[in-house]
């Protein structure tokens, strides 16, 4: 396609191209055919040489960057960025290409510098250049964590109409996706100043450039005026909320804090803000102490003249002691690196259990043989403390003794983490041959349940006498004792109950409240919770005097934002309201079946949902097959063998339905390959599997995230929205 010569110069000088480039008018259009075809080494090689040829020209340099980024010659695209801004320092795209050499390189705050001075010098002139650089920059910023920054610039995109609707919303979602802490979920607004202020003119010039995303503009002004608005909330939050947007987190933790601090402030403004200060503080830097380090030991094991016998019988020994137990691994995960892979792997558990109390497992033991350079050795890895905790007793049964922590770099985690992702043994549970009574839990529920009481027993137990990071290193129960460090609890116990995915964990953080002497929240009365009451809160609704459509709101909002245990209180809520329509219910039920607690309870939701799909006139077929999951985990045969000719009889064409039905028979431990090939070549297809089999679906399943998940009623997963 011909070049519009009277088209933007694509250097970004704001020149049309038949003033600013006429005699590259001809490359500029070839090299656009190029990439057009994908040939985008053929155009690099050509904008190089022209570049050679024609230097220091802007249309140039701005392409070249383009494409080496897109060939992934990230050393050689900063370097080019560079030049390219040294030569057009006020260009907007030279800073913009800029901006994305900086993110790339991990440089988010001098990245959202650049890129704000780009958007300052572009004004309402933005070409399409600079909206997808912006695009690249919300990735970068979301992966990075900066998740003010990525969501600043998708606000700015949709302020001023840049990209289509359906950009905007993917954009949205990867900053969604990234995992937004819930403490920063929910928007804050700049604040204008009171109407007596003596430094109000000086205030509104701030807010004009902030509104006009003229962020650092604004963000010097609002500094300058500390000295005269001292102690202003409206001051404190406007930074914080730039400082946000430019990626500053450390500065945005301060203001928010210098706001929670300020006197006569709501208690739950006080908290709330300092929720967000602890959030943007872990965004700064993420491995602050004390932390959870993940380690690695190695023992030579002793071997006798027999060899390979030797580690036979040792394997054999390790088999029948009841702190191990055989884990499978992926040989080819080893090999396709050049690793020599393992023997063995078992998994290492603590005491044998008492009572119902099932055994947590510490940590993972590699058995290795002998290698032409070395003996026999045995690789012990867990978290810190849990492997101090099992050496003990690994040692004994090898006969060797594990050295120092190997180097290498390893992940770690916060002790809040390390604690909810304990995980236990499973205990046996086959169900009765002839399936489980109606309304009786079925053996896979109680242990799941068994598992879950464990986890947040020990979670209850550990939690207020743990040192945290959040805390500055002080344990909850050392923090409570100080009013600024006992808001950073409050702060955390708030979070975790809003985000809690199990009534368990929502017990649990109700007793660790009752431990630390913590008043219980009151009751918030609001009809209209949307408008005036903010996300983090909703869990403590009156939801009996909220308005339907509020109610409608609240459920979808707070279950995209992932405030699960309002979204499950507003779906009980509306499942009782006389007013509700078919579809709010559907909605409702749709929720309650994916968070339902034991079988027993999700077919009775799933019951529900049957009676409104007919209402609806919609198909019943992913409810069939959620039905079937919880039928495959009690062992009803009988309810098994009739959903599968339901599903065969009525969805055999519905290619949603049947992915989904062929996930859940894998989960189940049915072999899907080889009973297809046996039907394919005229045979008998295997029998339906037994209920020790059903509960397979269970084994992928780990102690402090919920049992896997049945599709909801609409088949679909919910995605995490950031609510206004």
């Amino acid at each position: 396609m011909a070049i519009d010569p009277y088209a933007a110069c694509p250097g970004g000088t704001g020149k049309k191209i038949k003033f600013c480039c006429p005699d590259l008018t001809g490359d500029l259009e070839q090299i656009e055919k190029l990439v057009e075809g994908d040939q985008t080494s053929a155009a690099l090689e050509q904008v190089d040489r022209l570049a050679a040829k024609f230097p220091g020209r802007a249309c140039l340099m701005a392409t070249q960057v383009k494409l080496q980024l897109a060939t992934r010659k990230f050393a050689e695209a900063a370097a080019t960025s560079q030049a390219f801004l040294a030569a057009f320092p006020d260009n907007p795209l030279a800073l913009g290409h800029a901006a994305v050499a900086d993110a790339i390189a991990g440089r988010i705050q001098e990245a959202a510098a650049a890129f704000d001075k780009a958007r300052d010098v572009a004004g309402a002139e933005v070409s399409t250049d600079l909206v997808r650089i912006a695009a690249t920059l919300v990735q970068a910023g979301a992966q990075a964590g900066h998740s003010g920054f990525a969501q600043g610039i998708v606000e700015w995109m949709i302020d001023n109409s840049l990209g289509t609707a359906e950009e905007q919303r993917l954009l949205a979602a990867v900053v969604g996706s990234a995992g937004v802490p819930a403490a920063l979920r929910t928007k804050a607004r700049l604040e204008s100043p009171t109407a007596d202020a003596t430094w109000r003119a000086d205030f509104e010039t701030g807010l004009e450039h902030a509104r006009a995303w003229r962020l650092g503009r604004a963000l010097t002004v609002f500094r300058g005026l500390k000295p005269a608005a001292g102690r202003s909330r409206e001051l404190f939050t406007n930074i914080a909320i730039l400082c946000e947007q430019l990626a500053r987190p450390f500065e945005a933790a301060e203001a928010w804090l210098a706001v929670a601090d300020l006197p006569g402030l709501d208690a739950d403004d006080a908290v709330e803000a300092t929720g967000r200060a602890i959030a943007l503080e872990t965004e700064a830097d993420e491995d602050r102490s004390p932390i959870v380090p993940y380690e690695r030991r190695s023992a030579t094991l002793v071997q006798g003249a027999e060899g390979a016998a030797t580690l036979d019988l040792l394997e054999d020994r390790l088999r029948h002691d009841e702190h191990f137990e055989p884990a499978p691994y992926d040989r080819s995960q080893w090999t396709t690196r050049g690793a020599v892979p393992p023997r063995s792997a078992w998994r290492v558990f603590d005491a044998v259990p008492t009572g119902d109390s099932p055994a947590r497992l510490l940590a993972t033991l590699l058995i290795f043989g002998r290698q032409t350079d070395q003996e026999p050795t045995a690789t012990l890895q867990g978290f810190q403390p849990d492997l101090a905790a099992a050496r003990s007793t690994v040692e004994s049964v090898l006969g060797s003794t594990f050295g120092e922590p190997l180097a290498a770099t390893l992940p770690a985690t916060t002790p809040t983490n390390w604690l909810r992702g304990a995980q236990f043994r499973p205990a046996s549970t086959s169900p009765p041959a002839t399936g489980v009574p109606t309304g009786q839990p079925a053996p896979l529920d109680t242990m799941l349940a068994s598992q879950s009481a464990a986890l947040w027993r020990r979670f209850v137990d550990h939690w207020p006498d743990t040192p945290l990071p959040e805390l500055l290193g002080k344990t909850p129960r050392e923090a409570v004792r100080e009013p600024a460090a006992a808001r950073r609890v409050v702060a955390l116990v708030n979070e975790g109950e809003a985000t809690a995915r199990s009534r368990d964990e929502t017990t649990a953080w109700s007793e660790i409240r009752g431990r630390l002497g913590i008043a219980s929240p009151a009751t918030i009365e609001a009809a209209r919770p949307l408008e005036t009451v903010p996300p983090l809160r909703w869990q403590r609704l009156d939801f009996a005097r909220v308005e339907i459509d509020q109610l409608r709101g609240v459920l979808v909002t707070a279950l995209d934002a992932g405030f699960e245990l309002a979204a499950e209180r507003a779906a009980r809520e509306l499942v009782a309201r006389p007013d509700a329509t078919p579809a709010d219910r559907w909605e409702a039920y749709g929720l309650l079946e994916d968070r339902a607690a034991s079988t027993v309870e999700k077919l009775e939701v799933i019951g529900h949902l049957r009676e409104i799909a007919k209402t609806l006139k919609v198909s019943d077929g992913m409810l069939d097959v959620a039905e079937l999951r919880a039928r495959l985990q009690r062992g009803d045969q009988t309810e098994i063998v009739r959903l599968l000719d339901r599903l065969r009889r009525d969805h055999a064409r519905d290619q949603r339905v049947l992915e989904a039905l062929a996930q859940v028979l894998m989960e189940a431990g049915v072999d899907l390959p080889g009973l297809m090939a046996a039907q394919a070549g005229g045979g008998q297809p295997g029998v339906l599997p037994t209920a020790a089999a059903s509960t397979a679906a269970g084994g992928i399943w780990t102690p402090g995230s919920p049992p896997p998940a049945a599709p909801t009623a609409t088949g679909e997963k919910k995605t995490l929205w950031t609510p206004d």
